[in-house]
């Protein structure tokens, strides 16, 4: 965050910095995933900052989605309650999975049919490869597959990291043909944004956060900055032939 945010005290500086954001880029996204995180550590005034930037981005963003990165999951009357907080109280449209336990503890979320859950399948970070790569055909392989014969599979989607190899993301693709990705990894983390595209296909959501986030160290100059950072994206994706939509933001 900007040394130079205005605010009374650090949950108002966050405020005003995220609205900042939100604001210069509401016209250009989709989407918005704030990772809960980065409010939690805060506790109760954390929760509440949350709630303000999801008030915010329907109000600046009505028509955009709101992807709640809590990377949640477990047995079913715990996770019955993870959707309750998601769902209700934060009106998230979409939550981020870890399926580790198994298919059964993402059951109480995919009971919220007018709602997306966006699994974690092949994720970005180094440490990925310590488990997804298990198996024969690999474990991140069979949960796709499996995802994509789930009763459900209408609102389920998968995170599938931009770092990854193009054989990977073409696997993953054939064997999930009918499931959108949200493709983290693009802007600061390095991620090739055409090689996505070539080997995903077009059923996809970029998600580029700190590079639009972090467009400048200077508040009063932030809202120009990450306009033209999210801009960049935008314009790179709509010169790709399987451009379908516009870049999403944390």
């Amino acid at each position: 965050m900007p040394a130079n945010v205005p605010g009374a005290d650090i949950i108002e500086q966050k405020l005003n910095f995220l609205k900042t954001v939100i604001d210069s880029c509401a016209h250009l996204a989709v989407a918005w995933k704030p990772n809960l995180a980065f409010y939690e550590y805060l506790g109760s005034d954390g929760w509440n900052l949350l709630q303000a930037v999801v008030r915010h981005i329907r109000r600046s963003a009505p028509d955009s989605l709101v992807i709640l990165d809590a990377k949640r999951a477990d047995i079913g009357n715990t996770a019955r309650f993870y959707a309750r907080a998601l769902f209700e109280d934060l009106n998230g449209d979409a939550v981020t999975l870890s399926p580790y336990m198994g298919l059964d503890s993402l059951e109480p979320f995919l009971e919220y049919k007018d709602r997306a859950c966006i699994v974690l399948c092949h994720t970005s970070n180094p440490g990925a490869l310590d488990m997804q790569l298990h198996g024969n055909p690999p474990l991140y392989l069979k949960l796709a597959e499996s995802l994509a014969k789930h009763p459900a599979a209408d609102r389920i989607w998968l995170v599938v990291g931009a770092t990854r190899d193009s054989d990977s993301l073409q696997a993953i693709r054939r064997v999930a043909a009918s499931l959108p990705f949200l493709v983290p990894g693009i802007g600061a983390q390095g991620g090739d944004l055409n090689a996505v595209l070539n080997q995903a296909g077009p059923d996809l959501l970029v998600n580029v956060g700190r590079s639009i986030l972090y467009a400048s160290t200077d508040f009063t100059e932030l809202a120009v900055a990450s306009e033209r950072e999210a801009g960049h994206y935008v314009a790179l994706m709509q010169k790709h032939p399987l451009f379908k939509s516009p870049v999403s933001g944390d």
